[in-house]
């Protein structure tokens, strides 16, 4: 199994009013457990919206995303801010009524949802009425041309990513057997996809045989210098893993994590980006 990118675009578009860039970074992930029916399928992954707005409604946003062409589109959490407004998560609808539209999509909630469930809840059961699929520690089959593979949603305990006392040391460890806990475990045959908030836990997520985890939360190191990201938000200096591609062997096999960068929230030399990952059931390159 392998993972490797494959190129970038730059779009301009509007954030908040103003004219920016957002970058879409495109990879290709090979693994023998993909049917070879399924190779080729496109998965878009958007992650940490938070307050931004791409356009009126994020309209713009929404193009860029159809215009990607997608199989599925997996969004993993922080849609909204914990200081968000209810008006503020509900604006947040008509992006996502646009993404059900487009392609199948997939919603698991990040530690902002987590932290307001009076706002999550609400929010989630529009998702729901829109036809997307929430997973809330659950997991669904995606079914195409005859052949399918696993997508689950992992949404930790609180205290995984901050104490009720408000402090982020000594929260709780993330270990393979608590995400089996939450999830059971892969049974091993079918190609696994795990959405997950937070790709700090990486080698859980292997361990408990994940194939491809899509994450967000570190915001790429909120500022990036020569390609490092220097603070997570539990504020922590230089963040193991922050954007792009990380690899993993496992007695399983190799596990893959694509980490966004994000949409939203302050940020420096780290422009807004969304990713499509390209699955292929064998390396060409390889052969």
């Amino acid at each position: 199994m392998s993972i490797r990118p494959i190129g970038s675009r730059k779009f301009n578009v509007t954030l908040d009013g103003r004219q920016h860039s957002v970058f879409e970074y495109t990879y290709e992930m090979f693994s023998p457990k993909l049917p070879a029916a399924l190779d080729g399928l496109k998965v878009l992954h958007l992650s940490d919206l938070h307050f931004a707005e791409f356009g009126a409604e994020n309209t713009e946003l929404a193009a860029l995303c159809k215009a990607a062409r997608p199989d599925i589109i997996c969004f993993t959490g922080d849609a909204f801010s914990r200081e968000d407004s209810f008006d503020g998560v509900m604006s947040k609808l008509p992006l996502m009524k646009a993404l059900s539209l487009t392609a199948p999509t997939f919603f698991t909630r990040g530690n902002h949802e987590n932290d307001s469930p009076h706002l999550a809840e609400p929010f989630e059961e529009k998702l729901r009425s829109l036809g997307i699929h929430v997973l809330d520690n659950s997991r669904v089959t995606f079914s195409a041309k005859g052949e399918t593979l696993c997508i689950s949603g992992l949404v930790l305990p609180r205290e995984c990513y901050r104490l009720p006392n408000g402090s982020y040391y000594g929260v709780k460890k993330v270990t393979p057997e608590l995400l089996t806990s939450l999830l059971e475990r892969p049974d091993g045959r079918h190609f696994e996809l795990l959405m997950a908030h937070s790709p700090l836990p990486f080698h859980a997520y292997a361990a408990w045989g994940a194939d491809l985890i899509l994450s967000g939360h570190i915001h790429g190191g909120i500022i990036r210098v020569g390609g490092v990201g220097l603070l997570s938000p539990e504020r922590k200096f230089f963040p193991r893993y922050t954007k792009h591609l990380y690899r993993i062997k496992t007695p399983h096999g190799m596990s893959c994590m694509e980490v966004s960068a994000g949409l939203g929230k302050f940020r420096i030399n780290n422009p807004p980006s969304y990713s499509v990952c390209i699955l292929r059931s064998k390396d060409n390159d390889r052969i």
